[in-house]
Protein backbone atom coordinates (compact mmCIF):
# COMPACT_ATOMS: atom_id res chain seq x y z
CA UNK A 1 0.00 0.00 0.00
CA UNK A 2 1.34 3.39 -0.99
CA UNK A 3 1.16 6.11 1.62
CA UNK A 4 0.51 9.60 0.40
CA UNK A 5 2.26 12.33 2.30
CA UNK A 6 0.31 15.54 2.02
CA UNK A 7 1.55 18.82 3.43
CA UNK A 8 -1.06 20.84 5.29
CA UNK A 9 -2.32 23.97 3.59
CA UNK A 10 -1.84 27.31 5.29
CA UNK A 11 -3.91 30.46 5.62
CA UNK A 12 -2.25 33.87 5.76
CA UNK A 13 -3.72 35.82 8.66
CA UNK A 14 -3.17 39.61 8.80
CA UNK A 15 -0.99 40.41 11.79
CA UNK A 16 -3.45 43.13 12.82
CA UNK A 17 -5.99 40.44 13.72
CA UNK A 18 -3.59 38.96 16.27
CA UNK A 19 -2.02 42.22 17.43
CA UNK A 20 -5.21 44.21 17.96
CA UNK A 21 -8.22 41.87 17.99
CA UNK A 22 -7.23 38.47 19.40
CA UNK A 23 -8.04 39.65 22.93
CA UNK A 24 -11.25 41.57 22.28
CA UNK A 25 -12.92 39.79 19.34
CA UNK A 26 -15.27 36.97 20.29
CA UNK A 27 -14.55 33.37 19.39
CA UNK A 28 -17.27 33.47 16.75
CA UNK A 29 -15.76 36.59 15.17
CA UNK A 30 -12.39 34.80 14.94
CA UNK A 31 -14.02 31.70 13.38
CA UNK A 32 -15.84 33.81 10.80
CA UNK A 33 -12.73 35.72 9.69
CA UNK A 34 -10.68 32.52 9.50
CA UNK A 35 -13.33 30.89 7.32
CA UNK A 36 -13.45 33.93 5.03
CA UNK A 37 -9.66 34.07 4.74
CA UNK A 38 -9.57 30.35 3.94
CA UNK A 39 -12.34 30.35 1.30
CA UNK A 40 -12.04 33.95 0.10
CA UNK A 41 -15.85 34.02 0.05
CA UNK A 42 -18.30 36.10 2.07
CA UNK A 43 -21.54 34.15 2.18
CA UNK A 44 -23.33 34.53 5.55
CA UNK A 45 -25.84 31.63 5.06
CA UNK A 46 -23.07 29.21 4.12
CA UNK A 47 -20.81 30.33 6.96
CA UNK A 48 -23.73 30.11 9.40
CA UNK A 49 -24.42 26.55 8.29
CA UNK A 50 -20.77 25.53 8.67
CA UNK A 51 -20.51 27.06 12.14
CA UNK A 52 -24.06 26.09 13.22
CA UNK A 53 -24.94 29.63 14.26
CA UNK A 54 -27.65 32.09 13.19
CA UNK A 55 -27.02 34.07 10.00
CA UNK A 56 -27.47 37.29 11.97
CA UNK A 57 -24.49 36.36 14.15
CA UNK A 58 -22.32 35.86 11.07
CA UNK A 59 -23.48 39.19 9.63
CA UNK A 60 -22.59 40.87 12.91
CA UNK A 61 -19.08 39.37 12.75
CA UNK A 62 -18.65 40.56 9.16
CA UNK A 63 -19.68 44.07 10.19
CA UNK A 64 -17.11 43.97 12.98
CA UNK A 65 -14.24 43.05 10.66
CA UNK A 66 -15.40 45.54 8.03
CA UNK A 67 -15.73 48.42 10.47
CA UNK A 68 -12.22 47.71 11.77
CA UNK A 69 -10.74 47.74 8.29
CA UNK A 70 -9.81 44.05 8.09
CA UNK A 71 -12.29 43.21 5.33
CA UNK A 72 -12.40 45.64 2.36
CA UNK A 73 -15.81 47.32 2.42
CA UNK A 74 -16.07 47.36 -1.37
CA UNK A 75 -15.40 43.62 -1.69
CA UNK A 76 -17.81 42.77 1.15
CA UNK A 77 -20.49 44.85 -0.51
CA UNK A 78 -19.84 43.25 -3.90
CA UNK A 79 -20.07 39.69 -2.61
CA UNK A 80 -23.12 40.34 -0.46
CA UNK A 81 -24.90 42.01 -3.37
CA UNK A 82 -23.96 39.13 -5.66
CA UNK A 83 -25.55 36.72 -3.19
CA UNK A 84 -28.78 38.68 -3.23
CA UNK A 85 -29.35 38.10 -6.96
CA UNK A 86 -30.93 34.72 -6.23
CA UNK A 87 -33.32 36.08 -3.59
CA UNK A 88 -37.03 36.76 -4.34
CA UNK A 89 -37.81 40.01 -6.17
CA UNK A 90 -39.97 41.35 -3.34
CA UNK A 91 -37.19 40.78 -0.83
CA UNK A 92 -34.74 42.58 -3.12
CA UNK A 93 -37.11 45.52 -3.35
CA UNK A 94 -37.32 45.69 0.44
CA UNK A 95 -33.54 45.60 0.72
CA UNK A 96 -33.17 48.37 -1.87
CA UNK A 97 -35.50 50.46 0.25
CA UNK A 98 -33.46 49.63 3.34
CA UNK A 99 -30.19 50.70 1.68
CA UNK A 100 -31.62 54.07 0.72
CA UNK A 101 -30.55 55.59 4.02
CA UNK A 102 -34.09 56.45 5.10
CA UNK A 103 -35.59 53.07 6.03
CA UNK A 104 -34.73 50.55 8.71
CA UNK A 105 -31.35 48.86 8.55
CA UNK A 106 -31.82 45.15 9.12
CA UNK A 107 -29.44 43.20 11.30
CA UNK A 108 -28.87 46.05 13.78
CA UNK A 109 -30.31 46.64 17.21
CA UNK A 110 -30.84 50.30 16.40
CA UNK A 111 -31.95 51.74 19.70
CA UNK A 112 -30.89 55.32 18.96
CA UNK A 113 -33.37 57.87 17.68
CA UNK A 114 -34.01 57.37 13.96
CA UNK A 115 -33.27 61.03 13.30
CA UNK A 116 -29.72 60.52 14.56
CA UNK A 117 -29.19 57.66 12.12
CA UNK A 118 -30.65 59.66 9.24
CA UNK A 119 -28.47 62.63 10.15
CA UNK A 120 -25.35 60.44 10.24
CA UNK A 121 -25.93 58.70 6.91
CA UNK A 122 -27.20 61.76 5.05
CA UNK A 123 -24.37 63.99 6.28
CA UNK A 124 -21.72 61.37 5.52
CA UNK A 125 -23.02 61.14 1.94
CA UNK A 126 -22.90 64.92 1.58
CA UNK A 127 -19.31 65.09 2.84
CA UNK A 128 -18.14 62.18 0.68
CA UNK A 129 -20.05 63.52 -2.32
CA UNK A 130 -21.49 60.13 -3.21
CA UNK A 131 -24.10 57.62 -2.03
CA UNK A 132 -23.00 55.23 0.70
CA UNK A 133 -22.86 51.54 -0.07
CA UNK A 134 -24.97 49.29 2.13
CA UNK A 135 -21.78 48.03 3.80
CA UNK A 136 -20.70 51.60 4.59
CA UNK A 137 -24.14 52.40 5.99
CA UNK A 138 -24.06 49.37 8.23
CA UNK A 139 -20.48 50.15 9.26
CA UNK A 140 -21.31 53.71 10.34
CA UNK A 141 -24.37 52.52 12.25
CA UNK A 142 -22.20 49.84 13.85
CA UNK A 143 -19.92 52.54 15.29
CA UNK A 144 -22.99 54.46 16.42
CA UNK A 145 -24.72 51.50 18.08
CA UNK A 146 -22.00 49.10 19.16
CA UNK A 147 -19.15 51.53 19.90
CA UNK A 148 -21.48 54.25 21.25
CA UNK A 149 -19.76 56.97 19.21
CA UNK A 150 -22.14 59.93 18.78
CA UNK A 151 -23.25 60.78 15.24
CA UNK A 152 -21.54 64.18 15.30
CA UNK A 153 -18.23 62.57 16.30
CA UNK A 154 -18.47 60.08 13.42
CA UNK A 155 -19.25 62.95 11.05
CA UNK A 156 -16.17 64.82 12.31
CA UNK A 157 -14.05 61.77 11.51
CA UNK A 158 -15.44 61.64 7.98
CA UNK A 159 -14.73 65.36 7.50
CA UNK A 160 -11.18 65.03 8.82
CA UNK A 161 -10.39 62.09 6.52
CA UNK A 162 -11.83 63.83 3.46
CA UNK A 163 -9.92 66.98 4.30
CA UNK A 164 -6.70 64.99 4.01
CA UNK A 165 -7.82 63.06 0.91
CA UNK A 166 -8.48 59.82 2.80
CA UNK A 167 -12.19 59.57 2.09
CA UNK A 168 -12.32 55.80 1.71
CA UNK A 169 -14.26 53.78 4.25
CA UNK A 170 -11.30 51.60 5.22
CA UNK A 171 -9.33 54.65 6.40
CA UNK A 172 -12.35 56.24 8.10
CA UNK A 173 -13.21 53.03 9.96
CA UNK A 174 -9.63 52.63 11.20
CA UNK A 175 -9.69 56.20 12.51
CA UNK A 176 -13.02 55.59 14.27
CA UNK A 177 -11.74 52.35 15.78
CA UNK A 178 -8.69 54.25 17.03
CA UNK A 179 -10.90 56.94 18.56
CA UNK A 180 -12.90 54.27 20.34
CA UNK A 181 -9.71 52.74 21.77
CA UNK A 182 -8.46 56.18 22.91
CA UNK A 183 -11.78 57.19 24.46
CA UNK A 184 -12.38 59.99 21.97
CA UNK A 185 -16.16 59.91 22.18
CA UNK A 186 -17.27 63.52 22.59
CA UNK A 187 -17.29 66.57 20.33
CA UNK A 188 -14.62 68.46 22.36
CA UNK A 189 -12.28 65.45 22.45
CA UNK A 190 -12.65 64.94 18.71
CA UNK A 191 -11.99 68.66 18.14
CA UNK A 192 -8.82 68.46 20.23
CA UNK A 193 -7.61 65.40 18.31
CA UNK A 194 -8.27 67.05 14.94
CA UNK A 195 -6.58 70.28 16.05
CA UNK A 196 -3.46 68.41 17.25
CA UNK A 197 -3.28 66.23 14.14
CA UNK A 198 -3.80 69.19 11.81
CA UNK A 199 -0.99 71.06 13.54
CA UNK A 200 1.27 68.00 13.34
CA UNK A 201 0.59 67.47 9.65
CA UNK A 202 1.19 71.17 8.96
CA UNK A 203 4.56 71.07 10.71
CA UNK A 204 5.59 67.91 8.90
CA UNK A 205 4.64 69.50 5.57
CA UNK A 206 6.77 72.55 6.46
CA UNK A 207 9.79 70.38 7.19
CA UNK A 208 9.35 68.28 4.06
CA UNK A 209 9.23 71.43 1.94
CA UNK A 210 12.24 72.97 3.70
CA UNK A 211 14.26 69.76 3.28
CA UNK A 212 13.18 69.25 -0.32
CA UNK A 213 11.55 65.87 0.43
CA UNK A 214 9.24 65.07 -2.48
CA UNK A 215 9.55 61.45 -3.52
CA UNK A 216 9.09 59.74 -0.17
CA UNK A 217 7.09 60.03 3.01
CA UNK A 218 8.34 60.52 6.54
CA UNK A 219 9.33 57.60 8.73
CA UNK A 220 8.12 57.20 12.29
CA UNK A 221 11.58 58.27 13.49
CA UNK A 222 11.41 61.39 11.28
CA UNK A 223 8.10 62.36 12.82
CA UNK A 224 9.45 61.94 16.35
CA UNK A 225 12.34 64.28 15.53
CA UNK A 226 9.99 66.90 14.11
CA UNK A 227 7.74 66.72 17.16
CA UNK A 228 10.77 67.19 19.41
CA UNK A 229 12.05 70.18 17.45
CA UNK A 230 8.73 72.00 17.62
CA UNK A 231 7.27 70.90 20.95
CA UNK A 232 10.30 70.25 23.17
CA UNK A 233 12.72 72.82 21.78
CA UNK A 234 10.15 75.42 20.72
CA UNK A 235 11.88 76.09 17.40
CA UNK A 236 10.12 77.37 14.28
CA UNK A 237 10.71 76.37 10.68
CA UNK A 238 13.21 79.18 10.12
CA UNK A 239 15.60 77.79 12.74
CA UNK A 240 15.01 74.20 11.59
CA UNK A 241 15.87 75.30 8.05
CA UNK A 242 19.11 76.84 9.33
CA UNK A 243 20.04 73.52 10.95
CA UNK A 244 19.23 71.74 7.70
CA UNK A 245 21.53 74.08 5.77
CA UNK A 246 24.34 73.54 8.28
CA UNK A 247 23.93 69.76 7.98
CA UNK A 248 24.06 69.89 4.18
CA UNK A 249 27.18 72.10 4.35
CA UNK A 250 28.91 69.71 6.75
CA UNK A 251 27.92 66.23 5.53
CA UNK A 252 26.23 66.86 2.20
CA UNK A 253 22.77 65.54 3.05
CA UNK A 254 19.66 66.03 5.20
CA UNK A 255 20.27 63.51 7.98
CA UNK A 256 17.52 63.81 10.57
CA UNK A 257 19.76 62.56 13.43
CA UNK A 258 22.47 65.06 12.47
CA UNK A 259 20.02 67.95 12.18
CA UNK A 260 18.56 66.86 15.50
CA UNK A 261 21.99 67.06 17.13
CA UNK A 262 22.50 70.59 15.83
CA UNK A 263 19.12 71.70 17.16
CA UNK A 264 19.74 69.95 20.47
CA UNK A 265 22.99 71.91 20.92
CA UNK A 266 21.30 75.18 20.02
CA UNK A 267 18.56 74.41 22.54
CA UNK A 268 21.14 73.70 25.27
CA UNK A 269 22.85 77.01 24.48
CA UNK A 270 19.56 78.82 24.95
CA UNK A 271 19.27 79.95 21.35
CA UNK A 272 15.69 80.94 20.53
CA UNK A 273 15.98 83.07 17.38
CA UNK A 274 18.11 83.08 14.21
CA UNK A 275 19.87 86.15 15.60
CA UNK A 276 20.89 84.16 18.70
CA UNK A 277 22.44 81.52 16.47
CA UNK A 278 24.36 84.05 14.37
CA UNK A 279 25.64 85.80 17.49
CA UNK A 280 26.76 82.42 18.80
CA UNK A 281 28.66 81.84 15.57
CA UNK A 282 30.41 85.21 15.88
CA UNK A 283 31.26 84.59 19.54
CA UNK A 284 32.72 81.17 18.77
CA UNK A 285 34.76 82.57 15.89
CA UNK A 286 36.07 85.40 18.04
CA UNK A 287 36.99 82.99 20.83
CA UNK A 288 38.80 80.80 18.36
CA UNK A 289 40.77 83.70 16.97
CA UNK A 290 41.67 84.92 20.45
CA UNK A 291 43.04 81.54 21.34
CA UNK A 292 45.20 81.47 18.29
CA UNK A 293 43.22 78.66 16.64
CA UNK A 294 42.00 78.81 13.06
CA UNK A 295 38.25 79.01 12.57
CA UNK A 296 35.80 79.15 9.71
CA UNK A 297 33.85 82.29 8.88
CA UNK A 298 31.08 83.46 11.17
CA UNK A 299 28.38 82.41 8.76
CA UNK A 300 29.67 78.86 8.47
CA UNK A 301 31.08 78.15 11.91
CA UNK A 302 29.18 75.23 13.39
CA UNK A 303 28.03 75.21 17.00
CA UNK A 304 28.58 71.45 17.09
CA UNK A 305 31.46 69.02 16.65
CA UNK A 306 31.20 66.90 13.51
CA UNK A 307 33.84 64.39 14.62
CA UNK A 308 32.34 64.08 18.09
CA UNK A 309 28.94 63.48 16.53
CA UNK A 310 30.34 60.72 14.34
CA UNK A 311 32.02 59.09 17.36
CA UNK A 312 28.61 58.76 19.04
CA UNK A 313 27.71 56.08 16.55
CA UNK A 314 25.61 58.02 14.01
CA UNK A 315 26.04 56.77 10.47
CA UNK A 316 26.38 60.09 8.68
CA UNK A 317 26.38 58.85 5.05
CA UNK A 318 22.95 57.26 5.34
CA UNK A 319 19.89 59.35 4.62
CA UNK A 320 17.23 58.78 7.29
Amino acid sequence: MTLKNKLPSFVAVPSEIIDEHIGKASGLYIKVILYILRTNKIDPPVIAAVLSVPVSDVEEAIRYWTSNGILPAEEVDRQLNAGKKQQPIQQKQNENHESSGTGDITGFKVSADREEVRFLLTTAEQILGRPLSSTEQKGFVFFLEEYDLPADVIVMAVEFCCMHERGNYRYISKLLAGWYEQGINTHPLAEEYIRNQTERLSREAEVMEAFGIKNRGLTTANRKYIMQWYQDYGFNIEIIRMAYERAVDQIGQASFPYIGKILQNWHKMGFKTPEDILRGDVKKTTTGMGGGKSSSSASGSPSYDVEAFARQGFDLPDLD
